[in-house]
């Protein structure tokens, strides 16, 4: 989509207003017309003809037609300047609403700063252009046609003059365009780098004071700005070229046509008050003129800002919500994942052929090496990617047949690093369920060993928490998190290393409030402390993305070859610890391929692709774009 076309959309809910500005434009243009036919006769019969009882009533009448001016101008401003702000108003709100449905394979691939700095930077550029230059286009529009109608009334001969100096703005214009675009769009690029900078600096600023690296960064942030420097330094001398060349041609323009219209006199064709006339229309024409130009100059500033909006805006979310929806009600919490494979880029999953049935109640515990898709799996339960192949289930109902908030509703989600609102406790509380109680709010913060602490702070559940959960321990803000979710009563629960980051004191208080969370509910926990799932009722073993072993601690651990057992050993030492006593040497590391051989339930198919010792297994069918 164009940029004026873009612009056109984002003015159409203001339509009224616009008509209105416009409306008040067209009175002014006329108003405008007035002025040099008054000047006209100022000159033939008060200068000239020295009428003076003409004074009075000519300065008079040029008197309203400047204060009318001046009255229609600012309502005109008042109006435009109000659609502006409505404007981006609603910019930042709809880019705000396509943020939020985006899934996060955008977050992926996208820093935090471009982000930042489209939602500032770019609609406070768009702001600037609609309030500030949507008046100067319809005013001078309106203006320049209605002086050249006149001027070309007044003397064909002085307009055509004139109107061979248009020519020249447009060759202007055509020249500098390539480089205000692409200079701006650097610039765009460049602030999109500070202002991630900022925020990851911001963020960090423990770990700057602590190894000393304030001078080192401020060096650094005065590179990155003496970088962002240059563009802003081009943009200047690109501004004052072209205005300067845009100011000259209007001086030529309006010289000129003063120069025709003497030779007008001298031959006897025109009056000098004509020719005063013909000249201020002239000037009135160029000042228009030029204006439009610069116009035109700031138009490309803002296209690059338009441009990076409408990157944003024509986004479509990778995740699609049905066209009807099933009802989930509330669920028993069954999940099964039934051929499940997934994978962040075409061509190279992450998740292979996962089978997993889960029946409600039951506590899942996800092991395995780092990068081996655990994590990877629970997005795919709560639907913040789609499988590549394969289906999820919950209840017995495929989840893409579900609507996302539906299905988010029934999972509450407990992360390592838990999110902290700048809000209220109790808003912090309740922020998945809104509607909660105050009496459900302390019900949820006991169940999660909250209420204690919160009636130590000032003004209890009311005390305003900082942002990042300051001045919060990471104890007290791992048992906020797992309020909130308990007082969303989920029927599922997802802990992803909820207790990696703790002291042993707060991990026995999480796990205390974690029992009250998992109870009576189907819970999926990502961990690598292999202690706090030992008693999980099953236990999912992965590795390089494939599902190696099933079964409880007490089975696997009695397996010789299985990583399980070689995951405790590392874990617990060999053989001192008591839960390990029995084991011998480590087994060698096996493969994928291999570690599935003869699991129940995976067809031969599956190791079809044989490729060495390295070999990983796909499913049967294999998506086209897999095998590619």
């Amino acid at each position: 989509m164009s940029t004026a076309r873009r612009i056109r959309c984002w003015l159409a809910p203001y339509r009224v207003r616009v008509a209105l500005a416009l409306g008040l434009t067209v009175t002014a243009c006329l108003l405008t017309l007035a002025v040099p036919l008054l000047v006209r006769e100022l000159v033939d019969r008060v200068v000239i003809g020295e009428d003076w009882r003409e004074l009075p009533l000519l300065s008079g009448a040029l008197l309203l037609v400047f204060a009318a001016q001046a009255g229609l101008n600012l309502a005109n401003a008042l109006i435009v300047g109000r659609v502006g702000l409505d404007v981006v108003r609603d910019l930042r709100h709809g880019i705000y609403e396509r943020l939020q449905r985006l899934g996060l394979t955008y977050y992926d691939r996208t820093p935090t700063g471009a982000i930042i700095s489209r939602m500032m930077d770019d609609v406070g550029a768009i702001q600037g252009f609609i309030s500030g230059q949507t008046v100067t286009v319809l005013t001078d529009l309106g203006t320049t046609a209605a002086i050249g109608a006149v001027l070309l009334w007044q003397n064909g001969w002085l307009a055509l003059v004139a109107l061979t100096f248009v020519p020249l703005y447009l060759l202007a214009y055509r020249a500098f365009l390539p480089r205000i675009r692409a200079n701006s769009t650097a610039i765009r690029s460049k602030m999109d780098r500070i202002f991630g900078h900022l925020k990851e600096r911001i963020d960090g600023v423990q770990v700057i004071k602590v190894h000393a690296r304030e001078q080192a960064e401020e060096e650094d942030f005065a590179t990155m700005l003496g970088d962002a420097h240059g563009p802003r330094v081009r943009e200047a001398r690109l501004g004052a070229a072209f205005a300067n060349l845009s100011g000259a041609i209007s001086a030529l323009g309006t010289a000129s046509v003063f120069a025709a219209g003497a030779f007008e006199v001298l031959h006897g064709r025109m009056t000098p008050g004509g020719v005063v006339a013909a000249s201020t229309l002239a000037g009135m024409l160029f000042g228009p003129i030029g204006r439009l130009a610069d116009l035109a100059y700031v138009f490309e500033q803002a296209g690059a800002s338009v441009d990076r909006l409408g990157e944003i805006l024509d986004l479509r979310p990778d995740i699609v919500e049905p066209a009807e929806p099933i009802a989930l009600g509330r669920v028993s919490g069954r999940v099964e994942f039934d051929r499940v494979g997934f994978g962040y880029a075409p061509g190279r999953p992450v998740v292979w052929d996962v089978r997993l049935r889960v029946e409600p109640g039951t506590k899942v515990a996800l092991v395995g090496p780092t990068g081996c898709g655990k994590s990877t799996l629970l997005n795919l339960l709560m639907r913040f990617y789609d499988p590549t192949w394969g289906e999820i289930r919950l209840d017995g109902t495929p989840i893409r047949h579900v609507a996302t908030d539906d299905l988010r509703r029934q999972i509450g989600v407990v992360l390592q690093d838990p999110v902290v609102f700048r809000a209220s406790l109790a808003e912090n509380i309740r922020y998945g369920n809104p509607g909660a109680t105050d009496a459900q709010v302390e019900a949820a913060a006991r169940a999660a060993l909250v209420h204690d602490f919160a009636m130590e702070l000032p003004e209890g559940y009311e005390t305003l928490v900082g942002e990042g959960g300051r001045p919060l321990s990471q104890g007290q803000r791992q048992r906020l998190a797992i309020a909130r979710a308990l007082c969303v009563d989920p029927a599922i629960v997802v802990l992803d290393e909820a207790t990696s980051s703790l002291d042993t004191a707060s991990e026995s208080a999480i796990q205390e409030a974690l029992a009250n969370l998992l109870r009576g509910r189907t819970a999926f926990i990502v961990a690598h402390r292999l202690t706090t799932i030992v008693d999980a009722d099953l236990i999912v073993v992965m590795e390089g993305g494939l599902v190696v072993q099933k079964g409880t601690h007490d089975r696997l651990i009695t397996e010789p070859n299985g990583l399980y057992r070689r995951l405790c050993a590392r874990q617990f030492g060999l053989p001192e610890a008591p839960a390990m006593s029995g084991f011998g040497p480590a087994p060698a590391r096996i493969e994928p391929a291999r570690a599935i051989a003869g699991t129940p339930g995976v067809p031969a198919s599956t190791l079809a692709r044989e490729a060495g010792p390295l070999s990983i297994p796909l499913p049967d069918p294999i998506p086209a774009d897999v095998r590619a």
